[in-house]
């Protein structure tokens, strides 16, 4: 049952935090030590975490303050040019200066923002690689063609193995889950 089938209120911006064996899986198939990674959509901070505990030196931003300490910068990813103004401004530095984009974007009425997240990566990431953590079945809509298949940086993508377990629905026996992956672009 995924979190958003009917039975289950959608959550305001797409605040699903990801649990850190959802980092693990990833780095099962890729290296990331030493690697600077932008994630984007850090909400609480747990995939940033997972990142960091990986090897990672990671650069979190979100669009809103959901108590992550070691938050780098609010900021709208959709909005290209102020991540680059706010990165600029810190560390003196360009963004094609990250590795790696990994996050598990918001995905919006019928994946609109998901797809957003996916173009703004595809033009910020240089010669590094963009890991999106998606529902199993993004690549397949139609209107989405462009993203996977017929794009050349598209590298691939891993299947969960597990259900990512969202949140816990106080009274109901099921809690919203889906199957996922990790689609990846470099």
């Amino acid at each position: 049952m995924g979190k958003h089938e009917n039975g289950y209120r959608r959550i305001e911006r797409d605040y699903y935090p990801t649990p850190a064996w959802v980092i693990e899986a990833l780095t099962e198939h890729i290296d990331i030590k030493d690697l600077y990674i932008l994630e984007p959509a850090c909400g609480d901070g747990r995939m940033a975490e997972a990142l960091k505990a990986a090897g990672a030196e990671v650069y979190a931003t979100d669009i809103e303050d959901r108590g992550y300490e070691q938050l780098n910068g609010l900021v709208d990813f959709t909005r290209s040019t102020q991540l680059e103004f706010q990165f600029d401004a810190r560390c003196n530095g360009a963004v094609e200066d990250f590795d790696a984009v990994v996050t598990n974007p918001p995905l919006g009425h019928r994946g609109r923002l998901g797809v957003l997240f996916i173009e703004i990566g595809l033009v910020q990431m240089n010669s590094g690689f963009m890991a999106m953590l998606l529902p199993a079945d993004f690549d397949s809509a139609k209107t989405r063609r462009g993203l996977f298949g017929r794009c050349s940086k598209f590298a691939g993508k891993i299947i969960l193995t597990r259900c990512i377990k969202w949140y816990d629905m106080p009274g109901k026996n099921k809690s919203p889950k889906e199957n996922s992956a990790r689609f990846l672009w470099g």
